[in-house]
């Protein structure tokens, strides 16, 4: 019974790169580090966003330097498995974070 509950309860982890596709054709990595910090980049725009952030279970709060450093959003993160999560928004009035990850599916790269 002990290892039916710790060996299926594998802690989840955004550490790494990451990317996502948009349906109008964009794409956009992400690159969250060890620290709490990350960089975001959307190659089609030339736009490029560094920020901290933090992992709660299945929330995750951001803020970055296109909001103000002290403004965190918050999303609720579903992952499919350790490569792949699904990020709905669950309070973020950033138009700008907040268009590109609510609604969003990141895969990691290798």
């Amino acid at each position: 019974m002990v290892c039916v509950v710790s060996c299926n309860s594998s802690k989840k982890d955004l550490v790494g790169k990451w990317e996502a596709h948009y349906s109008s054709g964009m794409s956009m990595t992400v690159d969250f580090k060890q620290d709490g910090s990350f960089e975001a980049s959307i190659p089609a725009e030339h736009f490029t966003v560094g920020g901290q952030y933090k992992l709660d279970n299945d929330v995750a709060s951001f803020t970055d330097t296109s909001c103000g450093k002290n403004y965190w959003g918050k999303y609720k993160l579903t992952f499919y498995n350790n490569d792949s999560v699904y990020s709905a928004v669950i309070e973020d009035s950033c138009s700008g974070r907040k268009n590109s990850a609510d609604k969003a599916t990141l895969v990691r790269t290798k």
